[in-house]
């Protein structure tokens, strides 16, 4: 009997939490990538940034997964909100980008990192509900609740899609 030679492959993923940590419920999206941080699982990087900038398109290209995780406004749902990322192919004259200003949203990111790096991982975003976005105030009993959520949701991503080992009939499935 021979023993086989299995290749590994170790997905990755990325978290990305952001908004304005001063502003309230604003700040939710930042706390979920911060305690996933502290989990400190290997293949996951969590970042907190304030607001979604081309640069992050570097960290994306090297991740087989991503989810950006956000306040969801002042909504009267009171569950989280996951929904994937699809970007639409857009032509594009030769040697141009996406339009980005300084800030931009998850899909605008996605489409960056293919035109940029020419793949980009799979992505959702993950929205919490919110109460106030008001200055200097505590995380409402709504936003609480939607981190909890949120948090056993990422830890639901990592239990089904990060595996240890790959056979190559078991890839870490890349989009288009």
């Amino acid at each position: 009997m021979t023993a086989t030679h299995q290749t590994t492959h170790h997905c990755t993923f990325l978290i990305v939490g952001y908004g304005n940590q001063l502003r309230g419920d604003d700040g939710v999206g930042p706390q979920v990538a911060m305690t996933v941080s502290d989990w400190q699982v290997p293949s996951v990087k969590a970042i907190s940034v304030p607001q979604l900038l081309p640069a992050i398109a570097a960290e994306m290209a090297a991740a087989d997964y991503v989810i950006f995780v956000d306040a969801w406004g002042k909504s009267s749902a009171s569950t989280i909100r996951l929904e994937p990322i699809v970007t639409a192919p857009t032509p594009l004259a030769h040697g141009t980008t996406p339009a980005l200003n300084h800030a931009c949203d998850p899909a605008a990111l996605v489409a960056l990192t293919q035109r940029l790096y020419g793949n980009h991982p799979r992505a959702w975003l993950l929205q919490i509900p919110t109460e106030h976005c008001d200055l200097g105030r505590a995380f409402s009993k709504t936003a609480n609740q939607g981190v909890d959520s949120a948090l056993r949701t990422i830890e639901q991503f990592l239990t089904t899609y990060l595996r240890p080992m790959f056979t190559p009939a078991e890839p870490c499935p890349k989009s288009a």
